[in-house]
């Protein structure tokens, strides 16, 4: 799989916009430590992440 990213704060700003208004809802499945994504990558890889992981300093 082939993705690109663009870091557009127009597009960005519309999405916060459809978030705040409920249209669009992420699936956040937990908070982790940044000492945690070597694990957290290994867990992705191994298909046993559902939802997103915020990744905390």
């Amino acid at each position: 799989m082939h993705m690109v990213a663009r870091n557009d704060v127009d597009h960005l700003a519309a999405l916060v916009e459809l978030i705040d208004a409920g249209v669009v809802i992420i699936d956040i499945s937990e908070s982790r430590p940044l000492a945690d994504v070597g694990a957290i990558h290994r867990l992705s890889e191994a298909g046993r992440i559902r939802g997103k992981v915020i990744i905390v300093p």
